[in-house]
């Protein structure tokens, strides 16, 4: 080929060649697609929560099987790092798994904060308490009075909770055995709004049981407890409260089966108590 011709091949070659670069790079090479999100990325709380805690706790964090989080009066009383805590950690003996990958579970610590942020600005909303003292959320190491509290739960909580009563019994001990005092005790201050139990502050024949009347009835519940049942020192504050087999171990002052037989052989049952639902976390 003469070397004029072959010259013009090679300037036809290398016009092709540039048209497909400039071609290319309006066609295929636009806008770099977005980087997925990967999982340890995802902070967004209505998708963390969602996915995690809607099953247990319910979509909008209330209706769901267990303690409603979404929970004004609840979310007052739980210290924040007790939640941060419980949600890490889980509570051993129960339902509530750990959610902290370094205890086994599939959440990053900024996952876990983003939960605890989530829930209290979603769901925390002021609580008018007017004069009445909201208890302490864990009873600071009283032991409490047995004796005096199985007076006013003979008093105040038999007509729910007692032997035959239409929402369920909490004083078989072996319902007793699969929650812990603070799960009790909870569930007696805060209640559960969402089935109807009222909070402390209506549990005394209309009043406000005291942080003293409380403790007291924790440790008649707890005197219940066989003796050697292992139970959390912390249970979250879960559970239905129904009767039958909707019933799981990580309840609180919901329907246990049983009640003691002689629970009211010299005291009666005549109590006007208030507490009218199903109870439980």
């Amino acid at each position: 080929m003469p070397m004029a011709a072959a010259r013009g091949v090679r300037k036809e070659y290398s016009f092709a060649a540039i048209a497909l670069v400039g071609f290319l790079s309006l066609t295929a090479c636009g806008k770099p697609t977005e980087r997925p999100i990967m999982p340890p990325d995802v902070t967004d709380f209505k998708t963390l929560f969602s996915e995690n805690c809607a099953g247990c706790h319910g979509m909008d964090g209330k209706n769901g099987p267990v303690r409603p989080l979404n929970d004004p009066l609840y979310l007052t009383l739980i210290p924040r790092e007790t939640l941060e805590h419980t949600i890490e950690n889980g509570v051993p003996g129960t339902a509530m798994p750990a959610w902290a990958r370094d205890q086994g579970g599939p959440l990053y610590p900024k996952q876990i904060t983003a939960l605890v942020d989530g829930i209290e600005s979603n769901w925390t909303k002021s609580v008018t308490l007017g004069s009445t003292k909201l208890p302490s959320y864990d009873a600071g190491g009283d032991a409490g009075d047995a004796a005096h509290g199985k007076q006013i739960f003979v008093r105040s909580c038999f007509m729910c909770h007692g032997k035959g009563a239409k929402i369920g019994l909490v004083t078989d001990p072996s319902y007793l055995a699969l929650v812990s005092d603070q799960n009790l005790r909870t569930s007696i201050i805060a209640g559960r709004s969402d089935l109807g139990m009222p909070d402390w502050r209506f549990l005394n024949l209309g009043h406000a049981l005291t942080d003293q009347e409380i403790s007291d009835i924790v440790a008649y519940l707890a005197s219940l407890r066989p003796q050697g049942a292992q139970t959390a020192t912390h249970v979250v504050e879960s559970g239905s409260g129904q009767t039958g087999a909707r019933t799981t171990g990580n309840e609180g002052s919901g329907n246990g089966p049983g009640s003691p037989e002689n629970q009211t052989a010299n005291q009666g049952s005549g109590g006007k108590g208030v507490g009218n639902a199903r109870t439980k976390q």
